[in-house]
């Protein structure tokens, strides 16, 4: 079997599905412990479907909920900021969007933690540009929210992988029983095309192809947003048995990819003649490259 077989309960069951119990039911061979190994098949990959969007979706709406809270802060900050004069708090709390969307899970805490301390100070004064306690709040509970769930998609991988093994081993067992229902099914096509359509589109789902690499890091600059080659990168996993320490330079492009890396957490440091040198760190879950841009500031 080159597909995975969804068929959910949701589909309606006309007239056919009776035909279908009573025809493949016909031989001894197919009786109990082939149907129940097609029952179970539509079970896993049902638990399957389920694994590969729920986590995934649940982090991307915290995240969204987090960066959209911390952008409306930012902007009553800069209200204060630019009619106070106050450069150094505006320097503090200035950021772009499209950066945190794509920073790093850990980076994007550690930004959120050091702008919440930075803002806390000023509150009584931006309170006139409407920021209240209340706000701030909020933007705490994002936080916490995504730190209990961006680690939920490693251990939802796996757990996809893992049905995804069951499932090949009971493609084995029932391809006998699932060839006499496809026939079964395209023999009622003019009499029940719904129905029939609705088999075929829940009956197939490609395979989703494997991860390429592990980490994709970019280095840019700060003022021109350019990618900066040949930037010194070193990258050292914080814990483990698997100590590793890896330097690398950028790119044309300002890129260093690793292919391969052990789950967990690590730290980088990035160095450029001129430049102050960038630390920070990531997360390496199987299964999902993580992408990490830096940004060079003029020393």
């Amino acid at each position: 079997m080159d597909h995975f077989p969804v068929f959910t309960h949701s589909i309606p069951l006309p007239s056919v599905c009776s035909r279908i119990e009573r025809k493949v039911g016909q031989n001894p061979k197919d009786d109990s412990k082939k149907k129940g190994d097609l029952t179970e098949i539509f079970t896993v990959s049902g638990k399957q479907a389920d694994d590969t969007t729920g986590a995934s979706k649940t982090k991307s709406k915290v995240k969204k909920n987090l960066i959209d809270k911390m952008e409306e802060i930012s902007e009553k900050c800069r209200a204060y900021a630019v009619v106070a004069e106050d450069a150094e708090f505006l320097a503090l709390i200035k950021f772009m969007k499209s950066e945190l969307q794509i920073m790093a899970d850990a980076d994007l805490i550690k930004t959120t933690e050091t702008f919440i301390t930075n803002v806390l100070p000023k509150l009584a004064l931006i309170a006139n540009y409407d920021l209240t306690q209340g706000n701030m709040d909020e933007l705490t509970a994002f936080k916490s929210e995504y730190m209990a769930i961006f680690n939920k998609p490693k251990g939802n991988v796996q757990d996809t992988a893992k049905l995804t093994a069951k499932l090949n081993v009971l493609f084995t067992l029932a391809d006998a029983v699932l060839a006499k229902i496809d026939a079964i099914v395209q023999s009622a096509r003019k009499s029940q095309p719904d129905f029939v359509n609705e088999y075929k589109r829940k009956r197939i789902i490609p395979k989703a192809a494997k991860r390429t690499r592990s980490l994709q890091l970019t280095v840019l600059d700060d003022a021109t947003g350019l990618p900066l080659a040949k930037a010194n990168v070193t990258v050292i996993k914080k814990a483990g048995s698997d100590l590793v320490k890896n330097v690398k330079r950028s790119g044309k492009q300002g890129k260093v990819i690793n292919a391969i890396m052990a789950d967990g957490e690590y730290d980088y440091e990035v160095t450029f003649n001129g430049c102050v040198t960038e630390k920070g760190s990531f997360f390496v879950n199987d299964g999902i490259t993580t992408e990490v841009v830096v940004r060079m500031k003029a020393s």
